[in-house]
């Protein structure tokens, strides 16, 4: 099995460092890892299976021509969905998303700010479906989403200056056009002013000053993406694409003593969306 890295670094080699530590447990399977900078040098190549982690080896493991079949990982659901419909519709290719399904971004909320009814979104260049799937769980959970369209930077700060005059919470969205290094400091700090939590999707956003967020480290996505390719290595059938079925829940208690929250410790909030997740259809 061949594991194609974006950068042979960071995430990306804590992933492929945990996946082949799985498959090579009792010398099951054999698994090299290469950067797609040096995939992209090399000829042809046929292993049994093929890992692209991250959106630079998914571009270059998908560039070429394919007979194996291909797991794709370490991507957001938006970014599968640009992929060309010949390549969705391959049956060789599947996936494990990086971000959680929708529902679960609101049952979050539901379990750490069950007294906070409304969900504001900012809907920029490459989150508009997304976010209409955000809104539309939103409602059945009987939350009332606040959608607001961002076609530049400039459009931030009056977005949450509407959203929020009621209070509410901001959820974030892995849209760079909207949030992305630059974007994210301001967005807090405006947040901040207006007393309002940020729930995020990654530890980085805990970091930066978001109360709550959800998220599935390297290691459990590799995880879930080792079954998948122990499955097909012995013989098994790719799978329709995922989501991740293990996740994290992380939260900034220096922002919840800011913002005049008292949350639940994380094991509590996670037992309370496992609950919530099987009880709703």
């Amino acid at each position: 099995m061949l594991v194609v890295v974006s950068e042979p670094r960071g995430v990306y080699m804590e992933f492929a460092d945990a996946i082949k530590a799985e498959l090579q447990r009792g010398n099951q399977h054999e698994v090299s890892v290469i950067d797609s900078d040096l995939l992209a040098t090399r000829g042809g190549f046929d292993p049994q299976l093929v890992l692209a982690v991250g959106g630079k080896a998914v571009d270059t493991v998908l560039g070429r021509e394919i007979r194996t079949p291909v797991l794709l990982t370490l991507i957001p659901r938006s970014s599968y969905d640009k992929l060309p419909a010949a390549r969705r519709d391959d049956r060789r290719i599947s996936a494990v998303f990086v971000d959680q399904p929708p529902n679960r971004y609101l049952d979050l909320v539901k379990a750490a700010l069950p007294n906070i009814d409304r969900i504001g979104l900012l809907a920029g260049r490459d989150s508009r479906e997304h976010v209409a799937r955000l809104s539309a769980v939103a409602r059945e959970r009987k939350l009332r989403p606040m959608t607001e369209p961002i076609n530049s930077d400039a459009d931030i700060y009056p977005a949450l200056q509407r959203m929020f005059s009621e209070g509410g919470a901001l959820l974030a969205t892995p849209d760079t056009s909207v949030f992305n290094s630059q974007t994210i400091p301001n967005i807090i700090l405006s947040t901040y002013r207006f007393r309002v939590p940020v729930v995020g999707f990654s530890p980085a956003y805990v970091r930066s000053g978001a109360l709550v967020a959800i998220y599935s480290t390297p290691a459990q996505l590799a995880t879930q993406s080792s079954e998948i390719a122990r499955s097909i290595l012995n013989g098994g059938q790719v799978p329709p694409v995922q989501y991740p079925r293990i996740y994290s829940i992380g939260i900034n208690n220096v922002a919840a003593r800011s913002l005049g929250f008292d949350l639940d410790p994380e094991a509590v909030i996670h037992e309370r969306m496992e609950r919530l997740e099987r009880s709703t259809p």
